[in-house]
């Protein structure tokens, strides 16, 4: 737990520690345009499969021979054909396998030498979908989980593979393209992911269904409202998923045909009142089916996308918060002081997480394993120590202790990962540390004259920040939990304060910039910790025996260091002295401190003078 230095200021266990912390690849501008780029050059073709295989002349329709492909023209747009009636709607020229008459195969003839051809066709299609993509790519970057590399490689692939299975339909049946279930992958998207994810990935995949047809605008409408109602009418936090996403899909087929019967009346002039004498081939049951489909499949195929994306899924949540799990009662019974702090801060986070809409579970779980590396060697730790025990670290070097610390992290990965614990419970193991610095321990090796020639870079967690709401929730309330322990006075101003600071903290040193949390969200996270904190404090009625126990030995006392008024340090006070008497947070007006900026690989290390900040020693 406690590797000795070697001299140079990095240590084998801070050097593991950065090696088994994963730092997952996001995309940036440059990153988006290439993907968008790949993803257009792999989708024109399916789009326009059809139209080079009609050039080619492999599906053309012969009079007296039944059709190789069903062929479809624009169902709201019109088409002159001759006056030639078309079977459902008038999107359905000729299905696959039906013997075509000679004027269906001249109207073929007549409205495939209307559609975009050659090169210039080809490339018009795929400068439409490059652009798309690119505003889809653009978008996801707005999110903390969908601006990840391996989301948006997952993203992708499944409209790419949901191309395919569409374009194959509508060349091998006669199904209605209204029918295609757009808004099932924008509610799975929502619920896996987060709603602008599942917005822009259903608006994407409603452009791309209406490209693989001749296009039609009408078409495009109907979809897009189905996609949109789906996933604006899901809410941030889902806890019965079958009743909300049955209610959302019944929602979205309502106003697909509600925006049927207006697009129809719109381009034609009249309502389809015609179409409800036959409703097997409809497209008032096309439009409404989409809708459907979705509230139908969305909750089995959330896990298989959240498991692709590398999330974890409820099912799993639900086993790992049993606490007869065997590293939480390995927590409980070697470090108890770290286990009571866990339950306390689990309960306190999943309160905070639920009230802006997080997963409140997630984070529970992730309070519950966040300290499993303390267990290894607890009485590194003060919370593990008995009364009068003395603590290990002042028989060791700062730099020494600091490596312990940072074990924690570094063992607790490494047990984690044995038992095969999911990587976003991993992440609160790392994140709630950030890439804060251990103060303490900094100050300690500066009193001492730091003859190794130290920087804070030294004394800083090699970690990352928190890349969610979920980790800076719990990181907010590992600080807030161990401090409120702290309150001589527990009333709500001292309470208020308490929180105000470390929050502020945080967010001034820069360790939220990642999380995803907007001001508004850390407005109700302080005012959930205010509150939990308050209750923890609640009053009792004392009992008779304890009025007299205490009337007994209350005697007049003289003034402790903690009741004088606050004063100035003293002139030649030793710089620990100073560290405890100073206010533990900078002033927001005042400039972030340089060495509290995170450090990068490329920047020259130089020593720092200490400032106090909100990152606490352990």
């Amino acid at each position: 737990m406690n590797p000795p230095s070697n001299g140079t200021g990095a240590t084998p266990s801070r050097a593991h520690l950065a090696a088994v912390i994963p730092h997952r690849i996001k995309v940036g501008p440059v990153a988006g345009l290439l993907l968008a780029l790949l993803f257009a050059l792999a989708v024109t073709p399916v789009l326009r499969v059809d139209a080079w295989l009609a050039a080619s002349g492999s599906l053309d329709v012969v009079a007296g021979e039944p059709s190789p492909v069903t062929v479809r023209i624009p169902p709201f747009a019109g088409t002159d054909l001759g006056g030639l009636e078309h079977a459902g709607g008038g999107a359905i020229l000729i299905a696959r396998g039906d013997v075509a008459t000679p004027l269906q195969a001249d109207a073929v003839q007549v409205f495939r030498a209307h559609q975009p051809r050659g090169v210039v066709g080809d490339l018009a299609y795929f400068a439409v979908v490059l652009a798309l993509t690119a505003i889809y790519t653009l978008q996801l970057r707005r999110s903390n989980q969908g601006r990840l590399l391996r989301s948006q490689l997952v993203l992708l692939g499944v409209l790419l593979a949901s191309a395919i299975a569409v374009k194959t339909a509508l060349l091998l049946t006669p199904l209605s393209v209204l029918a295609i279930p757009v808004a099932l992958l924008a509610v799975v998207t929502t619920i896996a992911i987060d709603r602008s994810t599942g917005l822009a990935t259903g608006v994407l995949l409603s452009l791309l269904v209406s490209l693989a047809v001749p296009f039609d605008i009408g078409v495009t409408a109907v979809l897009l409202i189905q996609a949109l109602t789906a996933s604006l009418l899901l809410p941030d936090r889902i806890r019965h998923k079958w009743r909300v996403t049955f209610g959302v899909g019944v929602a979205a087929a309502a106003l697909s045909l509600l925006a049927y019967g207006i697009v129809h009346y719109l381009t034609r002039g009249t309502a389809p009142v015609d179409e409800l004498s036959r409703l097997g081939r409809s497209s008032w049951v096309a439009a409404g089916a989409g809708g459907v489909l979705a509230a139908l499949l969305a909750v089995p195929l959330v896990p298989a996308l959240q498991l692709a994306l590398g999330e974890i899924t409820d099912g799993a949540l639900v086993q790992l918060q049993d606490l007869s799990h065997p590293l939480l009662r390995q927590i409980a019974e070697k470090a108890p002081g770290t286990w009571q702090h866990s339950l306390a801060m689990a309960n306190m986070a999943e309160v905070a997480a639920n009230a802006i809409g997080a997963n409140g579970r997630l984070v529970r779980v992730g309070a519950y394993f966040h300290d499993l590396g303390k267990s290894l060697q607890p009485k590194y730790f003060i919370e593990n120590l008995e009364g009068g025990e003395q603590s290990p670290h002042d028989r060791l070097e700062p730099e020494v202790s600091c490596d312990a610390i940072f074990a924690h992290v570094t063992e607790g990965i490494a047990v984690a990962r044995r038992h095969r614990l999911p990587e976003r419970v991993i992440d609160f193991m790392h994140m709630h540390h950030g890439d804060g610095v251990l103060e303490y321990f900094w100050a300690k090796c500066l009193e001492h004259g730091n003859p190794k020639h130290l920087t804070v870079a030294d004394f800083r967690y090699p970690g990352v920040p928190p890349q969610s709401r979920e980790t800076a929730i719990l990181a907010i309330c590992d600080a807030v939990e161990a401090a409120s322990r702290t309150l001589r006075k527990p009333d709500e101003q001292a309470i208020s304060n308490l929180v105000q600071r470390i929050v502020y903290g945080k967010l001034h040193l820069g360790q939220l910039d990642d999380s995803g949390l907007s001001m508004a969200d850390l407005r109700m996270i302080s005012d959930s910790l205010r509150e939990t904190i308050k209750h923890a404090h609640h009053g009792r009625i004392e009992y008779p025996w304890q009025r007299a126990e205490r009337a007994a030995t209350e005697q007049p006392t003289p003034a402790t260091m903690l009741e004088r008024p606050a004063t100035a340090p003293v002139e030649g006070a030793s710089i620990t002295q100073r560290f405890l008497e100073e206010p533990r947070l900078d002033s927001l007006d005042a400039p972030r401190p340089p060495w509290a900026a995170p450090v990068r690989a490329s920047a020259p290390r130089a020593a720092a003078k200490p400032r106090v900040t909100d990152q606490a020693a352990e």
